[in-house]
């Protein structure tokens, strides 16, 4: 019975057309439980349920439709049934590979919910059968497309394929949606159109990809090209960032390069990131400064250079000039973190509050001796742990946004069990803390900060 199994195995991978078969034994027929078509896209192998799959095909005439997002590489006859074709490298934000103007793409035709649709892959690889038990769970670290997308990763051969779930990816919710305008179906019976259908009502309305797809494919290529995640963290600013740029790029949402990644993000980034804090800055967070209750300790990850951190301590020292004083500072930036100590100013600094705290040096102005002892310059990844005394404030800009979600989770935890309660908490002007932290807005004019209490 067992050899009557394998055999009808290997007769429906022919069938399928599909290559590089194996002799399997009785016991690893039996375990076989999940078979799934694979197939390579920015050099990862993934795979679909091959009960998804309703035929592999070659697409070579397709009929390219105006005005649809430009994942839709157009519309299909197939066999008289006419169907979208999406470009799934596209897509994801993938590197497309070049082929000859008449060589055929490669490309599977899938059986969704809603229809017949067909996906352009970079090439077939063929059908792998594994056991449902082997398959994990997805993570971020696996794949170049959005977590959101992915099933689960399975390991065959010391390859690592990742387990699409096509539904989710080319269902109604998230694929094309339906064209400005265009009714929807009321009613619990209401059934959602087919994909043809779909691609032929943006045709009419000229519609574009909706937001979410924007900002998976916005999100994906953020982090790849300079580290940005995107998050409930900013998400605010994502979205009206995305229905800004499209206004200003006609309906497109083109961000492929570094270049057009710096450009996305110009904006986010906190005013003074790069500089001794402004009057307004520094009043706008002097306002926000709990009463003294002790030594005043300071926790400043990401520090970067030092800016921030030399114009927390000033301001500290002018706000409680009797209390004790300590900024933890540190960054995993050697390189920057070693020079900060030592930082000099060729010019005279932007606010004249400052020079009371500096000195004029041959080479420039420097910050005194005083507010150097009030800080501790440190090499650290604060994501190994920290083994700081109570703090009472935490400036955090700008670097939750540049963090993993289970990373921005690992701070949260740090900050509730180390801070001394209530304890101010300042992020990036453009970063919601209250979506993932139990605490209380107190944000004042540019300064964007939380009360944990």
């Amino acid at each position: 019975m067992a050899g009557n199994a394998t055999t009808e195995r290997r007769r429906s991978v022919q069938h399928t057309g599909l290559f590089r078969t194996q002799e399997i034994d009785d016991e690893s027929v039996e375990s076989v439980d999940f078979k799934m078509v694979t197939f390579s896209l920015g050099g990862k192998l993934y795979g679909v349920d091959i009960m998804m799959v309703s035929e592999i095909a070659k697409f070579d005439e397709f009929t390219y439709v105006p005005n649809t997002p430009p994942f839709v590489a157009g519309v299909y006859n197939l066999r008289g049934e006419i169907i979208s074709v999406i470009d799934l490298r596209v897509m994801f934000r993938l590197p497309v590979p070049s082929h000859g103007a008449d060589e055929p793409a490669d490309g599977l035709i899938l059986r969704l919910e809603t229809g017949l649709i067909g996906v352009i892959v970079d090439s077939i690889d063929r059908v792998v059968g594994v056991s449902s038990q082997t398959i994990q769970p997805p993570h971020p670290i696996f794949a170049d497309v959005n977590i959101r997308y992915i099933s689960g990763v399975v390991e065959f051969e010391q390859q690592l394929y990742i387990i699409l779930d096509t539904e989710r990816i080319l269902g109604p919710e998230l694929a094309l949606g339906s064209a400005p305008g265009t009714p929807k179906a009321s009613g619990s019976g209401a059934q959602p159109l087919p994909a043809s259908d779909r691609v032929a009502q943006t045709v009419a309305g000229d519609a574009k990809p909706p937001a979410s797809v924007l900002i998976d494919n916005v999100s994906s290529t953020l982090h790849s090209l300079t580290g940005f995640v995107v998050s409930p963290v900013n998400l605010q600013w994502v979205e009206q960032r995305v229905a800004n740029w499209q206004n200003d790029h006609d309906g497109e949402v083109d961000v492929t390069t570094p270049e057009s990644a710096d450009r996305f993000l110009r904006g986010f980034a906190t005013p003074d990131s790069s500089r001794l804090w402004t009057d307004e800055y520094r009043a706008a967070v002097a306002e926000l400064l709990p009463e003294p209750r002790g030594t005043i300790n300071v926790w400043n990850p990401g520090c970067g250079a030092g800016y921030e951190t030399y114009s927390v301590a000033a301001l500290l020292r002018s706000v409680y000039p009797d209390s004790g004083i300590k900024v933890w500072a540190g960054d995993k930036d050697l390189l920057r973190i070693s020079t900060a100590p030592n930082m000099i100013w060729s010019s005279e600094p932007p606010s004249e509050f400052y020079l009371d705290y500096m000195v004029k040096t041959r080479e420039g102005y420097a910050f005194t001796g005083e507010i150097k002892d009030l800080i501790l310059f440190e090499f650290s990844d604060f994501l190994h742990g920290t083994t700081l005394p109570p703090f009472s404030i935490v400036v955090i800009r700008d670097v939750l946004s540049y963090l993993p979600e289970e990373h921005q989770q690992l701070v949260v935890r740090t900050i509730e069990d180390g801070c001394l309660r209530p304890c101010l908490i300042i992020t990036g002007t453009n970063e919601d803390l209250l979506p993932i932290m139990r605490c209380k807005d107190v944000s004042r004019g540019p300064v964007r900060g939380y009360l944990l209490e």
